[in-house]
Formats: C-alpha cells, structure tokens, sequence
C-alpha cells in the first residue's frame, strides 16, 4: 500500500511538472534590422542611437510586422515626409535594462557577435570622429535593447585611399536589435504622429525593418563616401574595396550601416 501510495505521488508531481512546463507562455520578441546609409552611435551609455543619412535618391523607412506560425503580417509602414527631421524614442516602459552589445568568446567562430559590424572609430580611425546631427534625417533612441550582427557579407573587404592601404581586411556585417517582451509588457515607439504600442502576445513576434535604401535602378556608386560628410573634422577617405576584385573600378556598392562607437547623437 505505502510503495503504491509513492508511486502515486511520483505521478502527481509528474504531471504537475509537465502542465506547468507546457502552460508556460511563449515568448513574444521584437528584432530590429539596420540597412542602407545610417549610423548606430554607442557613446552614450544610458541608450543607443541610430541616425539617418539625410541623402539624394535615398528614402528613410520604417516597416513593421508581426511574425505569428512563421507569417508575416504588415502592421505599419513609415517613410518619407512622415519620417524627415523626427526624433523618435523606443523603449519598454518599466524596462531598466539599457542597451547591450552581444560580444562572444570567439568572433571568429560565432558570426553573431557584434564586432562583426563595422566599426568607424574602432576599426578604421582608433579615435572619436564625432557627427554632424544636421547632416541627419531622422534620429531613433533605443532605451532597450541587445544589440548584435545580422549577418555578414559573403566577401571580405580592404579600404583604400588612393595607394595607401588600410590594414583591415575582413567581412562587414549588418546590425541587428532584439528586444524580448515580458507578459503584460508593451514596446513603445514615441515620436511620431501617433504613438506606436507593440503589446506582448504569447507566440506573437514582431520585425521592425529600418532601411535608408536608394531605388533599385540607381546606378552603382560609391554609398560609403557619405559617411564622410557626417565626420565633423576632416580625415583620410578610405573607399571599400572586395578582396577579390581585381581593379578599382567599378567601386563596389556598400550601403550598410556603420557603427560609432565612442561618438553620440542627442
């Protein structure tokens, strides 16, 4: 009677264990991609900015999407006027965590950590640069949010200015953001005509898409040289060049997003 009695608790805390472990709610995250001509300031430690290059024939966009059983669903789609000369602020009220950069132990092994994003006063000029905020946009402050690579160019890259070569010589990658809501949680995107709320459903995700991209029939020319207009004081104008090409021209196009990692934006 008592080894039954056992047995019969053994099964009861089985199967308590097994609901609550099945009852647990999904998670709900949001991830943020970054493309075409913007910058992602780090030296402010309480937030991460991005900054939007105020270019010819590129159009600032946001687009956001939920993401339920693999579909994706268009909820808003912000771009153009409605985006010019805004200051936008996202964050998750309540949420105190400040933003992180995902760093691994091995960068070489794991392709998500972010020093794989170009860095312009790390990798290239070892000093702080500094930007021209009218030289912007739009401006977007993440309160939240752990920051790491998207993915990384298929080719690596050299940077040349004129005959003088620059030591770096590795692939670029493009940013990435990702923000996991908590039950009863909501992200906020504050700054535009209407305040943005994506509220935290369990198995429910969302994309959010920042993009600064010329239209496809542009002509190939050089997108890297405009990072040096936002540069406050003047330096050496490295052009990216594919290892494996064998002249300089045609340049190849590089519209991906850099990083600065000592510098601000207010």
């Amino acid at each position: 009677m008592k080894k039954a009695f056992l047995f019969f608790c053994l099964l009861m805390l089985v199967g308590l264990s097994f609901t609550v472990t099945n009852s647990s709610p999904a998670k709900s995250n949001v991830t943020f991609t970054f493309d075409g001509l913007q910058v992602l300031a780090f030296g402010n430690p309480t937030r991460v900015s991005t900054g939007i290059l105020d270019v010819h024939h590129h159009e600032p966009k946001i687009e956001i999407k939920e993401i339920t059983n693999g579909k994706e669903k268009v909820l808003e789609t912000i771009s153009g006027k409605q985006l010019q000369n805004k200051v936008l602020n996202i964050s998750v009220p309540n949420n105190a965590v400040k933003p992180t950069r995902y760093i691994s132990p091995n960068m070489n092994v794991d392709k998500k950590d972010f020093r794989w994003c170009l860095d312009m006063e790390q990798d290239l000029f070892q000093k702080q640069l500094y930007l021209k905020e009218d030289k912007l946009a739009v401006k977007i402050h993440f309160a939240n949010g752990d920051f790491f690579t998207n993915s990384v160019t298929s080719d690596k890259y050299q940077f040349f200015a004129g005959s003088t070569q620059h030591p770096f010589k590795r692939e670029i990658g493009q940013p990435a953001a990702r923000i996991e809501l908590q039950q009863g949680n909501s992200l906020t995107i504050a700054g535009l005509d209407k305040e943005l709320n994506l509220a935290y459903q369990s198995g429910v995700s969302y994309k959010v898409d920042i993009t600064n991209l010329p239209p496809k029939e542009m002509a190939n020319i050089d997108h890297f040289a405009f990072y040096y207009d936002v540069i406050k004081e003047p330096v050496t104008r490295f052009v990216p060049i594919q290892v494996k090409k064998a002249g300089y021209l045609p340049p190849p196009t590089v519209c991906d997003p850099s990083v600065f990692s000592k510098s601000k934006i207010n």
